[in-house]
């Protein structure tokens, strides 16, 4: 199949901390990882990179022969106009993978993503969004703290969780200041962490779950992923939030998280793949964040889950696209969560099941090799 690795590039941010640019800057090992993946299962790839200008670079391609693998989570450095660029594919007719600009803009506004999850009674912590001036709390403390429209763990620092009313002016003013937006205050979750990777469409399966080890951090209140442990591999936060996969959990539990994450998945609409984020206090599951288009570096989460399941990164690759197709109605390999029938393996002790290898088996075929296309 052809396809269009098509990914942002960003060399400065417009709003937030230097260090923030670490994570924007990712979408370029990522492209490197999904092109070589897909040729290596046949695909004809070409790599479109975007800097401030999308619909010049992509009108030399015909939408009728192209599928774009969508790896740009910004354009212009600006990461609010993620849903335009999907915007810009639909107008010129292309077919991409991935979620729509509905579900991008609705998950990337968290307020509002939590509204839809209290509307279909999915657990998730009480909350409100705060703007300046006026604070006007209606929360009981302690309260996590972080921008209402940003991802990948930006703007999360251990001060993230106030206790009292000057800790929460002080991160709120933090957030205004430096990302220059509102801020989310949620209740805060004391309890376990969870990522929960789903894949496919009208019948999405879970990967093999995966928790984050805090049990360094004696500090109840300060065991929560933050930009440095996400980000910076040197630092305390990164090494004391390291992460167990498959997660050693109860068949009841593990039956309520499965639950909860694909419920959530459905809510916001999410297409082909991505990550629900959840804590458990007192047995029951809350969604954090349902990250739809989630982050598809070899090292992360997503790619993480799929290799406990028996699934190569190569594989992981392939079946996005294939996914894809098949919503598309394309006459390509159907994905082989939907094709096979599976028989589900023991991925460890703890009674997690993961797919089996067998169903992800392929034959390779010759790789036709395309020069990058530069924007």
């Amino acid at each position: 199949m052809k396809v269009l690795v098509v990914y942002n590039v960003v060399d400065l941010l417009d709003k937030g901390q230097p260090e923030d640019l670490l994570a924007e800057q990712e979408t370029k090992i990522v492209e490197d990882a999904v092109a070589n993946s897909l040729r290596s299962f046949g695909h004809q790839v070409v790599s479109v990179p975007i800097r401030h200008e999308l619909w010049e670079p992509l009108r030399e391609f015909d939408p009728n022969e192209w599928l774009i693998f969508n790896l740009c989570e910004s354009i212009r450095d600006k990461t609010y106009l993620e849903p335009y660029v999907i915007s810009v594919y639909e107008y010129l007719h292309f077919r991409y993978t991935g979620s729509n600009r509905l579900t991008l803009a609705t998950c990337l506004n968290k307020g509002r993503a939590k509204e839809i999850l209290k509307a279909h009674n999915i657990p998730t912590a009480p909350f409100q969004v705060i703007g300046p001036p006026t604070v006007r709390r209606q929360l009981d403390f302690p309260l996590f703290v972080k921008p209402v429209a940003e991802d990948a763990s930006l703007g999360i620092t251990l001060d993230s969780v106030v206790e009292n009313e000057r800790e929460l002016r002080q991160q709120l003013r933090f957030i205004w200041d430096t990302y220059r937006q509102p801020a989310l205050v949620e209740q805060f979750i004391e309890g376990r962490e969870f990522n929960v990777t789903v894949l496919g469409n009208e019948n999405p399966r879970v990967l093999p779950l995966s928790e984050i080890n805090f049990s360094q951090i004696p500090d109840p209140k300060a065991r929560i992923v933050t930009f440095k442990g996400k980000w910076v591999e040197d630092s305390d936060d990164y090494k004391y939030t390291q992460v167990i996969s498959p997660a050693k959990v109860s068949d009841s539990l593990k039956e309520k998280i499965v639950q909860v994450a694909v419920d959530a998945y459905r809510a916001m609409g999410v297409r082909d793949y991505g990550r629900v984020d959840l804590r458990v206090m007192n047995g029951t599951p809350y969604v954090l964040e349902v990250n739809p288009n989630a982050d598809l570096s070899p090292d992360a989460g997503i790619a993480r889950a799929a290799r406990v399941a028996g699934m190569s990164y190569a594989m992981l690759a392939d079946e996005i696209v294939r996914l894809a197709a098949h919503r598309y109605r394309l006459k390509e390999p159907r994905p082989r969560i939907i094709s096979l029938r599976l028989k589900a393996r023991s991925a460890g002790a703890d009674g997690v099941r993961a797919i089996p290898v067998s169903a992800f088996k392929a034959d390779k075929k010759p790789t036709p090799q395309l020069e990058r296309v530069a924007a």
